[in-house]
């Protein structure tokens, strides 16, 4: 004898709009599953209780697909089997399709700069927040200006001595709504290495904005040492990699001898003084 599904045995059926990282224009679901049901359809539509659209799946999950941006829908399941389908629906929830990251501007910026970033793309809630994927980026004053564009402050360290320095490199750029639903671009923004922070020997005003090899011993003294050793010094650590090693030392041997050029912001033999050359 079929059995026919009655309202009851949905009271387990949850709609979770949060899920894993899927294509943009999306909305993914999952749900409890119900005692004997064949499978599932899901309804949707841009008014509650009003339902245009539906997809059909044999698990408890869906996605759907093709959705328009900024704009609200609202869900609701209904289990079938071989008897028919439940009279009655879920409890019904609502979101918007997960958000896109398209651009950055500026998307590049160097250890110890402050730089106000916009970023483009859709789906934008009020309360948004970013992430660089890197604790030393710390983005503040988010401000969600529309669903197509925020703006924020970000910090790079080491904007202080003795502050470990964000990594150089590309980075993903996250953008997460309140309901926990992300977007992301891979490798969208890029840490530059502060040039400036070659110059670890700051104990001696006569060499001072001057690559020697003074700089060299001072390195020397850390080689070796990682961010686990209570002995680390961040300020060692010139492409924030969490090693004192031979990429480090190699700045400071690629620039010996050269002196400081604030207007090009690098190590130059034309910025030395005639009396240190």
């Amino acid at each position: 004898m079929r059995r026919a599904i009655g309202a009851i045995l949905l009271i387990g059926v949850a709609v979770m709009l949060p899920a894993s990282d899927v294509a943009a224009g999306t909305i993914s679901l999952s749900w409890d599953p119900t005692s004997g049901a064949a499978g599932y359809r899901v309804y949707y539509g841009t008014s509650s209780g009003q339902y245009t659209g539906s997809v059909t799946s044999t698990s408890t999950s869906a996605m759907l697909t093709g959705l328009q941006d900024c704009t609200t829908y609202f869900v609701a399941v209904k289990a079938y089997n071989s008897a028919g389908e439940s009279p009655n629906f879920s409890t019904e929830m609502s979101g918007w399709a997960r958000p896109t990251v398209n651009s950055a501007t500026p998307n590049s910026a160097m250890q110890g700069d402050q730089v106000v970033i916009d970023i483009n793309g859709t789906n934008f809630q009020p309360g948004a927040v970013v992430d660089f994927q890197n604790p030393q980026i710390v983005p503040s004053s988010v401000s969600v200006l529309s669903c197509t564009h925020l703006q924020l402050l970000a910090t790079i360290e080491p904007r202080a001595k003795r502050v470990r320095p964000a990594k150089v490199g590309r980075l993903d750029v996250i953008v997460s709504n309140p309901d926990d639903v992300f977007g992301q671009k891979p490798q969208l923004f890029e840490v530059l290495m502060n040039p400036a922070r070659f110059d670890v020997n700051q104990s001696d005003d006569v060499t001072r904005n001057r690559i020697d090899g003074k700089d060299t011993v001072y390195l020397s003294r850390q080689f070796g040492i990682d961010e686990t050793n209570p002995n680390y010094d961040p300020d060692d650590d010139f492409d924030g990699d969490g090693w004192v090693d031979g990429r480090d030392l190699a700045y400071i041997a690629s620039n010996l001898g050269r002196c400081w050029s604030s207007s090009s912001k690098s190590w130059s033999l034309a910025a030395c003084p005639v009396a240190l050359r």
